[in-house]
């Protein structure tokens, strides 16, 4: 998995790319499913907002938070993602179930 950090109007500094890395490995059981990250951080009047986009296999899963704390920030929107990768791995595995189920024997 590629991640790609991004920051607008501010620099993100080491320990906020580390935090950042660090919350992502979470995600790393759904490892064959991501292709490409790409986590875009933005800083508008007091409030910090975090958008999360991942390409999966067969589609994209994005995440927009809004937090006045960076790191929160992070923490909901990896959280987020997580919840909709369970959920993505869930029909996907679903529909891998129901064909095998319909196959003729």
């Amino acid at each position: 998995m590629k991640l790609n950090i991004t920051a607008r109007n501010f620099d993100v500094s080491d320990a906020i790319k580390n935090y950042a890395l660090k919350k992502l490995e979470k995600l790393k059981h759904f490892d064959h499913y991501i292709t490409d990250a790409k986590m875009i951080m933005e800083k508008d009047k007091g409030m910090s907002i975090i958008e999360l986009t991942m390409l999966v296999k067969h589609s994209s899963i994005t995440s927009r938070v809004s937090n006045p704390d960076i790191y929160m920030g992070i923490n909901d929107v990896v959280r987020k993602v997580e919840r909709q990768l369970d959920k993505y791995e869930g029909k996907f595995r679903e529909r891998k179930r129901l064909a095998q189920k319909t196959r003729r024997k």
